[in-house]
């Protein structure tokens, strides 16, 4: 699959004549959320990104992300982040007709703050996704299947991921929207994670106002994570209730 993505990518290099355009975009958001219900170690969740496509030529465009997720609790203080997770990628963007294709590598790296930690919690995956507009762009649907190149602890193998999203109501700059996330991840059964295969699901609504390139969300959501705590296994059903402001140059 990911070499029939790459021989794709090739067929759909820049137009002879075209130059490659460098740094044509860049894009940040921020997103804050409270759990309900809350619990000592975590209270607050928190995303702060940032990216670029940093070449485009043709229908190929080269894009890298970064985002810190933390979680902030009350277990020691009132504000109390115990969690702070990096996520960095890099993906290879084709347009093909009303879809778009992207071999993709996904790193994540997990630390504890203000804590001690002895063992690294760490993957790496390559894979590669699919997105579509839906009609009348209302919306968008995307699929990703990916695999890890490296995992340290907690034994993840195969990755499957799907998203939808959809507007289901517009008026003037603002709509409500609906999401649904859904992650399936194959596991080895280790010593410090004795589970198997989980998957973890993410279902959202809320309000976006729009100005320009620049959103503002408020939603309300419930969320089943696994592995929500770095070093033991843990599984957790709550809802969140927060904001999320995006800053996007396309």
């Amino acid at each position: 699959m990911i070499l029939g993505t790459l021989s794709a990518l090739a067929a759909a290099g820049p137009a002879r004549g075209e130059p490659p355009v460098f740094l044509p975009e860049a894009f940040a958001r921020l997103q804050a959320a409270r759990y309900v219900p809350a619990d000592e170690d975590q209270v607050w969740t928190g995303w702060i990104g940032a990216g670029a496509d940093l070449v485009r030529a043709g229908r190929v465009t080269v894009e890298f992300t970064a985002d810190v997720e933390t979680l902030i609790g009350r277990e020691r203080r009132t504000f109390d982040a115990n969690q702070a997770n990096y996520h960095l990628a890099g993906a290879a963007r084709v347009t093909l007709g009303r879809y778009e294709i992207a071999p993709f590598f996904h790193h994540v790296s997990r630390h504890v703050v203000d804590r001690p930690k002895a063992q690294a919690v760490d993957w790496n995956i390559l894979g590669v996704r699919a997105a579509a507009p839906l009609a009348g762009g209302r919306g968008r649907v995307a699929a990703g299947v990916g695999h890890t190149t490296q995992v340290s602890l907690v034994g993840y193998g195969w990755e499957l991921t799907a998203r939808a999203e959809v507007d289901l109501v517009r008026h003037g700059a603002g709509e409500a929207y609906a999401a649904l996330d859904v992650r399936r991840v194959t596991a080895e059964a280790v010593p410090a994670f004795p589970r198997g295969s989980f998957t973890d699901l993410t279902v959202e609504g809320g309000a976006r106002w729009r100005s320009g390139a620049r959103t503002l969300d408020t939603f309300a959501a419930f969320e089943r994570r696994n592995d929500v705590f770095i070093e033991v296994p843990g599984a957790r059903d709550r809802l969140l209730l927060g904001f999320r402001v995006g800053l996007a140059g396309r």
